[in-house]
């Protein structure tokens, strides 16, 4: 290896004593000129330079000049850039020769301070000549430093702080946007699909149909909404639509039971899905009685007000179903089975006003109680005293289109 090589980074390598004296002093001279600039002194700057001192620029190509011209030079940028500033040393590496050195460095250009301050890399390098005994500058030349060659470890030449703070202004300012985009994004995907579902669509891609043993569908119809939509404007009629259905989703959510779809005037929802529970029967038929309930307060309102108004009919089944996701395009969570169809004849078979459950739904609700006195009685001896929850109207066997004659039952709330 030539001597030359084996003097890299003699700073932190070399055990010479001769060549740690001569390092110091290059290196003197290194930090006055450099310092020197910083400071816009041209004077002490080049009483350290040799007569042909040139400067190599960082333009399209790179050009000699003498040192009159590249005093010239300075001075115009000292006169454009009149303040001063701190260089800091990155990194610094020096080489040496008999009568020559050259000593390269990445350097921040620190100028102002604290917040405002900026912060500007450039890559120095500096070849010094011996002239009798004399180290001097003889070249030197300023450029953007190539960081890939040193591990990465800093930026490109540029405004650090300042471009590091719109960076960070930046990244911020989008994963908020990003953070907000995704929650709008859920929250769509939770007004369209089941909570359950619409994860195993995202994790999946795709959601499978299940076969759910026991659930309780519930529908509602409004009686005469052909004759009612032809007596109200669109507008209104919509209006009264969204308020009712509206209402609807919230009865939905606070009894735990999934709205599944609305078709036309009519209202189909089910308890039990996408997870199984015990309470179907019962959450189904509580918000059927408040649905019902609600449309009785609204049509008081109308009728006072001498205006159309809704009335209901609701039905309500319990059995099997297969719910799930078919097609691509406008997700929908739907369930088929012949006791989507039952259900569907309890709202038709049903009476204005009237809650009409099938005779598989009344056996799971006809023994259904509640602890009105708490569960922890006094005296502890006393037992909790309970009382059926809802009340029951036999109706015999009734017909039903398409499935001929059907036990079904009218219930209310136990008063």
């Amino acid at each position: 290896m030539p001597p030359a090589q084996q003097r890299l980074r003699m700073t932190s390598r070399s055990t010479d004593q001769a060549d740690l004296a001569r390092e110091a002093i290059v290196l003197a001279v290194h930090e006055q000129f450099w310092q020197s600039y910083a400071q816009r002194d041209l004077d002490r700057r080049f009483a350290v330079c040799a007569e042909d001192v040139t400067f190599f620029g960082t333009g399209l190509h790179e050009r000699a000049v003498g040192k009159a011209q590249y005093r010239t030079m300075n001075q115009k940028g000292v006169d454009q850039y009149p303040s001063t500033f701190i260089i800091k040393y990155i990194w610094k590496e020096v080489r040496l020769w008999t009568d020559a050195a050259w000593v390269e460095c990445d350097t921040y250009g620190i100028m102002g301070e604290g917040d405002a301050s900026t912060r500007d890399i450039v890559r120095l390098t500096t070849i010094l000549k011996n002239d009798n005994g004399q180290w001097l500058v003889a070249h030197v030349h300023g450029s953007d430093p190539d960081y890939r060659l040193r591990e990465g470890e800093y930026m490109t030449h540029g405004n650090i702080y300042m471009r590091n703070k719109d960076l960070e202004r930046e990244v911020m300012q989008r994963t908020e946007e990003l953070r907000e985009e995704k929650k709008r994004s859920d929250e769509l995907l939770l007004n369209i699909l089941p909570e359950e579902v619409a994860e195993e669509l995202k994790a999946k891609g795709a959601a499978e149909a299940k076969l759910i043993a026991q659930v309780t569908i519930l529908f509602t119809d409004f009686k005469g909404f052909t004759s009612l939509s032809e007596r109200l404007s669109p507008k209104d009629l919509v209006h009264d639509l969204h308020e009712c259905f509206s209402a609807f989703d919230r009865i939905c959510e606070k009894h735990g039971i999934e709205k599944i779809k609305t078709i036309g005037d009519a209202y189909m929802a089910a308890g039990g899905l996408p997870t199984p529970n015990t309470t179907h029967a019962t959450d189904v038929i509580n918000a059927a009685l408040e649905m019902r309930d609600f449309i009785a307060g609204g049509k008081a309102l109308k009728v006072a007000a001498g205006l159309p108004f809704f009335a209901i009919r609701i039905g309500i089944h319990t059995g099997p179903v297969v719910a799930g996701i078919v097609g691509v395009k406008k997700f929908q969570y739907d369930i088929w089975g012949d006791t989507v169809n039952t259900a569907s004849r309890m709202e038709s078979s049903g009476e204005v006003g009237q809650v009409n459950i099938s005779e598989a739904t009344y056996a799971l609700v006809k023994d259904a109680q509640e602890v009105v006195n708490g569960p922890n009685p006094q005296p502890v001896t006393r037992q909790p005293v309970t009382e059926h929850v809802f009340h029951f109207t036999p109706r015999g066997k009734v017909q039903a289109k398409g499935k001929g004659e059907m036990e079904m039952y009218f219930v209310e709330q136990m008063s």
